[in-house]
């Protein structure tokens, strides 16, 4: 935002003099009132019932014509005098709305609580089929080159684990399980059963299963543990969405693939994956 004073100088030079405000603004006048920018809104609004008990819709009562932001504690974010928020799980969640003014901004803030879950949400969403509509757990498929590593998607011509290897070689891998629970927090549990496939780099790096105690004080985050999950809709190669496990040491398959690279030394905070 930017407030214009006019500097008037001898032998007829107008300097004119820009002031840049970082944040928000309340008002600005220049001398003798040139550029006033007007009163500051006072943002106040309404919440009402919406179409179902995991709707709510909020409505502007802002004092003055201003242009209504809106945003929740969980991540919604909307633009407009009127919004619909539709919140997937019980809880109480903070709705605030921003009115930016001729004068400057006002924000203020309100709760609404949530009775229940959407019993609909876990149906024909990606988040349902990840952990259904209380939770589901998934395992690597126990087929040749269901683990496979490639210049592209779907392109296993660098490495792709063999049949046999299932219950052989890799088998320590195909015996994990991924745990995904239907929750607001987004609670996802990794169970390795203890044991891990040695891959040059992990444990003893001599491309054997190993077992969890193998693992180095750096490298043990890679071994069973609870961590958190969140669905990125209509993203990915595919436009299937996106699935992001949460968590130092959080993976699926690899651990050692991240996103982008290969990370050999330590694990990460967090690796998203196309569905």
């Amino acid at each position: 935002m930017k407030c214009l004073f006019k500097m008037v100088k001898p032998r007829g030079y107008v300097l004119f003099l820009i002031l840049l405000s970082v944040g928000y603004l309340t008002a600005c006048t220049g001398i003798g009132g040139v550029g006033a920018l007007g009163e500051l809104p006072k943002a106040d609004f309404s919440i009402a019932q919406g179409n179902t008990p995991n709707e709510v819709v909020v409505i502007n009562k802002t004092n003055m014509t201003s242009i209504p932001y809106w945003s929740t504690s969980n991540g919604l974010k909307a633009k407009g005098d009127t919004a619909v928020f539709h919140f997937t799980f019980k809880g109480t969640y903070t709705i605030t709305l921003a009115a930016a003014g001729n004068g400057g901004i006002d924000s203020t803030s309100k709760k609404t609580t949530i009775e229940q879950n959407d019993p609909n949400a876990c149906q024909g969403t990606v988040r349902g089929f990840i952990a259904g509509c209380s939770d589901k757990t998934w395992k690597l498929n126990p087929a040749a080159y269901a683990e496979m590593v490639g210049p592209a998607a779907g392109d296993g011509s660098w490495f792709g684990n063999s049949a046999a290897s299932v219950t052989g070689l890799r088998a320590c891998d195909f015996n994990d399980t991924w745990t995904f629970s239907f929750d607001a927090e987004g609670s996802m549990k990794y169970d390795n059963k203890g044991d891990f496939f040695a891959d040059t780099y992990i444990g003893n790096a001599n491309s054997v299963c190993g077992v969890n105690s193998d693992l180095s004080a750096t490298q043990k985050p890679w071994a069973s543990g609870n961590f958190n999950y969140k669905v990125i809709p209509n993203s990915g190669v595919k436009d299937l969405g996106q699935l992001k496990v949460i968590g130092l040491g959080a993976h699926i398959g690899f651990p050692k693939a991240v996103n982008g690279a290969e990370n050999t030394e330590a694990p990460v905070e967090s690796i998203t994956y196309d569905i």
